[in-house]
């Protein structure tokens, strides 16, 4: 009966879908006019820079970023970051990402899920690098799950605030996926340790409510921070 009452409602899925294909084709369109004004430039996240060493990165490795905002989408996810997760949810990580070994980071990424250079780690301005508690096969079997969703749609559903309140707002097997969900989603399909702090519904800062917000991935008792750059640091 629990479970029933926490259910998404068919109009919330309903709605849910449309604004996600809504954001799927505007993120596109602002991605492929910016790619087609600066032919091979390298991905960014739009922060300060910062000095972390990368070669204490190992494979499984959840990373924590703050802040994103790509010129791509034209500084506006910045901006819209601060507020939803900064001022509303209280929350100091904005992004989290996964070292598949060999200089490459794999991502929940807008507008679909990609495998990237490690080098754009530098372009941010804090970065945390957190170490899941767990033996180096689940760690392998978790970056095996993150390259198999490369491709997918990202999942914008945790940024409309009425998804929240329903434990569908996170999947561990799904179509889409949101940053932190993904390296969730890894650990959970591995057999790992559950990374995400505060499971169930969040109301206390950093308010999440059903989501795995990035600051949820880096407050666990599962992981532990191995090394951070940044203003922060």
């Amino acid at each position: 009966m629990e479970e029933e009452m926490m259910k998404e409602p068919g109009i919330v899925k309903k709605i849910s879908g449309v604004l996600n294909n809504i954001m799927d084709h505007l993120v596109m369109g602002m991605g492929k006019a910016y790619e087609r004004k600066h032919p091979g430039e390298k991905p960014s996240y739009g922060g300060e820079g910062n000095d972390l060493d990368l070669s204490v990165l190992e494979v499984g490795d959840v990373i924590s970023i703050h802040p994103i905002n790509p010129p791509e989408l034209a500084g506006l996810l910045g901006p819209y970051m601060q507020l939803l997760l900064g001022y509303v949810g209280g929350s100091h990580w904005w992004h989290t990402a996964v070292y598949a070994g060999d200089g490459k980071i794999v991502e929940g990424w807008l507008p679909k899920v990609r495998k990237v250079d490690y080098e754009i780690l530098h372009t941010t301005t804090d970065v945390g690098v957190y170490r899941v508690k767990t033996t180096d096969e689940i760690k392998r079997k978790a970056v095996k799950f993150c390259e198999s969703k490369i491709g997918l749609p990202y999942n914008y559903s945790w940024t409309y605030v009425f998804t929240l309140l329903y434990p569908s707002v996170s999947h561990v097997e799904g179509d889409r996926y949101y940053c932190s969900e993904l390296a969730w989603a890894a650990y959970k399909a591995s057999g790992g340790p559950d990374i995400n702090a505060y499971p169930g519904f969040n109301t206390t800062p950093p308010i999440s409510g059903y989501a795995v917000a990035p600051q949820n991935v880096a407050d666990g008792d599962n992981v532990e921070l191995v090394a951070s750059a940044g203003k922060t640091e």
